[in-house]
This record gives structure tokens, C-alpha cells and sequence, in this order.
């Protein structure tokens, strides 16, 4: 087994740059889990415990509030990381983590991830780069939030949910899709009846089409353009 996960933490942006040796020995302190969909990793607000490095399926980070509703932050795919921030600070969970697919994970304890960051000095320098890379993105988001409108938002979590899960497909770019127009509201603080009026006029206008499970990026330079980056 420890032949594959060492060819999976290489693309897992914590563990990229890590020598295959050093991958070796985190590889042999990682256990396999499966969860079922809609089953939750992990709460907001759980002490910390594990890292999880998903293996297969999908997961999303979401914060429920008390009146049952829910944000979604992200959506994470095979070769992603989560609980990372907890594992390292030993703070509670900062969101809920659900399988929204059967996914399962790769899993280590906290003290085994702190144990490498304090053995290679190599795993603690890409923990540094990819914890800056996240903080980038979120103040990326926070200032999109501010400075664009909704429909180049929208845009731009497209081609970032591309980016990240998508696959060339013969119309397009493909993207697997396994939540709802709720969901992808509460990616951008907006509601259901907004997403759903843009998702109408995308498609009229040929930018994407929904399917089944998926989206379908019929344009990607149109789409790009649409959120202002051409």
C-alpha cells in the first residue's frame, strides 16, 4: 500500500516537495477510513484530532447555523487535504466537514503530523507555502466579495471549481457536481433563487449546461471573460 500513498501525498499540496523517503515514513503512520455520503468527518467545533488526505470521493467544508441552514465554503476532491489547521494548532474544528459522495480518507493522528514537522525541516517548509497559499485564496474571496459583482463571482467560482475537479470533456470542461444550487449559493452568501436565475441565463447564452451530477463549461474563454480576467 505504501508505494500508492506515497504517489498521492506527492500531489497533495501539504506534502508537495517532500522527499519520497520522507513520504515513505508519513505514509506508514496514515490509516484508511470510509464514509458514506452525507456522513460527517468531522464538526464544527470538535477538538483537534486527525488530518485527513482524501483518497476518493468528495467532501465539503461547511458552517451549519442554529437555525439549520448552512454555508458552504468549498468543495474538496481526491488528493486534498482537510482538518489541516486543527491537526497543526490543536484548536477546535473551524467547519464541518461532510462526504457528500462515499469518499474515504487517508487519516493521521496530530502528533504523528507534528512529529514530521519537527524530524524534516523540508514537510514543515511546505506546510508554511501551502497554509500562505490558502490564506491567499481567502483573501482573494474577501476581496472579489467586495470589488465584483455577483455575476463575476459566480464566474470565477466556476472556473475555480473547473480548475479544481473539472476534466476535458468533447463539448467542454466537465465538472462533477454532486451538490445542490443551495449549495453553491452559500459559496458566494447569495440565495438559491439568485443562483438559479444565473445558472438560466448561463445556459441561454451557451456558457455551460447542467446535467445530471455535473456541469459542463461550454466556453471556457467566454466564462473567463465574464468574470474579468481576459
Amino acid at each position: 500500500m505504501n508505494d500508492d500513498v506515497v504517489g498521492l501525498l506527492r500531489n497533495v499540496s501539504i506534502f508537495k516537495g517532500v522527499a519520497d523517503s520522507v513520504l515513505q515514513r508519513m505514509a506508514g503512520r496514515l490509516r484508511r477510513r470510509t464514509f458514506r455520503r452525507g456522513e460527517v468527518i468531522f464538526h464544527r467545533g470538535d477538538p483537534a484530532g486527525a488530518l485527513h488526505v482524501i483518497r476518493s470521493g468528495k467532501v465539503k467544508i461547511h458552517m451549519p447555523s442554529e437555525e439549520g441552514e448552512e454555508t458552504v465554503l468549498t468543495l474538496f476532491g481526491a488528493g486534498d487535504c482537510i482538518g489541516d489547521f486543527a491537526a497543526l494548532d490543536g484548536g477546535a474544528r473551524s467547519a464541518t466537514a461532510t462526504a457528500v459522495e462515499p469518499t474515504e480518507t487517508l487519516w493521521m493522528l496530530r502528533e504523528d503530523l507534528l512529529n514530521g514537522v519537527r524530524d524534516e525541516p523540508d514537510l514543515a517548509l511546505a506546510i508554511i507555502l501551502e497554509l500562505v497559499a490558502q490564506l491567499r485564496r481567502t483573501n482573494g474571496w474577501l476581496e472579489d466579495a467586495q470589488s465584483l459583482d455577483l455575476d463575476a463571482r459566480f464566474a470565477r467560482r466556476l472556473l475555480e471549481l473547473a480548475d479544481a475537479h473539472g476534466h476535458s470533456a468533447p463539448e467542454g470542461i466537465e465538472v462533477p457536481w454532486p451538490l445542490t444550487q443551495t449549495d453553491l449559493a452559500g459559496m458566494l452568501g447569495v440565495t438559491r433563487v439568485s443562483i438559479n436565475r444565473l445558472l438560466g441565463t448561463y445556459q441561454d447564452e451557451g456558457l455551460l449546461r447542467l446535467n445530471k451530477g455535473s456541469i459542463t463549461i461550454l466556453r471556457p474563454d467566454a466564462l473567463r471573460g465574464r468574470a474579468g480576467l481576459s
